[in-house]
């Protein structure tokens, strides 16, 4: 008789069905995970609206995942290995694979998008996808380990240096851990704006400089700190129009800004600042294998706070409201969904 287990499918523009439905079979070159925690994306939430480009119901979201080895094609890992997931399915033929940048792949596909996700209480997923972990690693920190790998990436791609001054313009769940990668990487000072109350209490709590937005202006609070100069990188995180006109404003001459947040609608971009200034703006999408392995080894350490970024932790059950939660962004950062809790 075929084991069975529960998965949240997402099954049209703010639909989720709670479903008991066989527990897949690992097929050749794959294996099969159960899954511990699994983190509400921006992305899950463009599915969810049913404003995704590609995503096709009926679907079990979620990229973002921890848990353990159940089976393994080949034995290649054994039952009980902790790991984490990096989604990225690449084609391996097109001109960015065989140059060497396979996250920018031509074909770029993501577990959770393009096949079934982590949203369930166990998954099967391609064996070129799994990572494992260190088993001293809490698997409800290396539920986010996949957008570490994002924030490691914007850092490494940026000119900060040790004791510079810098900016990260958004306190959501990537601003969040951006901020404390650049921190790590010897920024001696660096600013954080937000408007939402409790993003704005946790990067205080975690000791940045945080400019609330409902209360002072970005532009001028970093101008008058920085003694009207502007910071050499800024990341825009949020992906909205207001934060990308303050990046613009905030960056110093010849500066730069990583843009790391996704905008929902194409932006409008003030090139001429640009242009007058050269600042250059540097696109960051997702992250090179280089950087999900140098998350892996940075949240080993200890030295990331990945525990007061998760404001929310849900059962599979609970999926719905965790995306209501995240589409609210007002009383929530990360949200972490445990399918068996």
């Amino acid at each position: 008789m075929a084991e069975m287990m529960k998965a949240a499918f997402w099954m049209g523009p703010e639909k989720i069905e709670i479903r008991e439905v066989e527990r897949p079979t690992p097929g050749p070159g794959e294996a099969l995970v159960k899954v511990a925690y699994g983190g509400i994306c921006g992305t899950d939430l463009m599915i969810y609206l049913g404003k995704h480009p590609r995503a096709k119901a009926p679907l079990v979201l979620c990229h973002e995942f921890s848990g353990t080895i159940v089976q393994a094609d080949g034995d290649a890992l054994a039952p009980g290995t902790p790991v984490v997931i990096n989604p990225l399915l690449t084609c391996g033929q097109c001109y960015a694979c065989r140059s060497g940048i396979p996250h920018v792949c031509a074909n770029l596909g993501l577990v959770g998008i393009d096949r079934d996700g982590g949203f369930a209480e166990y998954v099967s997923v391609p064996l070129q996808t799994v990572r494992p972990i260190p088993e001293t690693l809490p698997l409800i920190e290396a539920a986010l380990i996949e957008p570490l790998a994002v924030a490691v990436h914007a850092v490494r791609a940026s000119d900060l240096s040790v004791g510079d001054q810098t900016a990260v313009l958004g306190a959501g769940p990537i601003g969040n851990l951006t901020a404390q990668v650049a921190r790590l990487a010897g920024a001696r000072q660096v600013f954080v704006s937000e408007q939402s109350p409790k993003r704005v209490a946790l990067a205080q709590r975690l000791g940045f400089e945080v400019i609330d937005v409902r209360e002072k202006n970005t532009v001028e609070a970093i101008r008058q700190a920085t003694e009207g100069v502007g910071v050499p990188v800024v990341f825009e995180t949020a992906g909205v129009q207001a934060t990308i006109d303050d990046a613009g404003q905030v960056a110093r001459i010849g500066g730069q800004i990583l843009q790391v947040g996704m905008p929902k609608t194409p932006p409008t971009v003030d090139m001429t600042t640009l242009l007058f200034r050269e600042i250059r703006r540097t696109p960051i999408r997702v992250y090179r294998e280089s950087d999900f392995f140098r998350a892996i080894a940075l949240a080993a350490t200890g030295r990331l706070d990945l525990r007061t970024p998760v404001t929310h932790i849900l059962p599979l059950e609970e999926l719905e409201k965790g995306l209501e939660l995240a589409h609210e962004a007002t009383e929530s950062c990360k949200i972490l969904i445990a399918p068996n809790l």
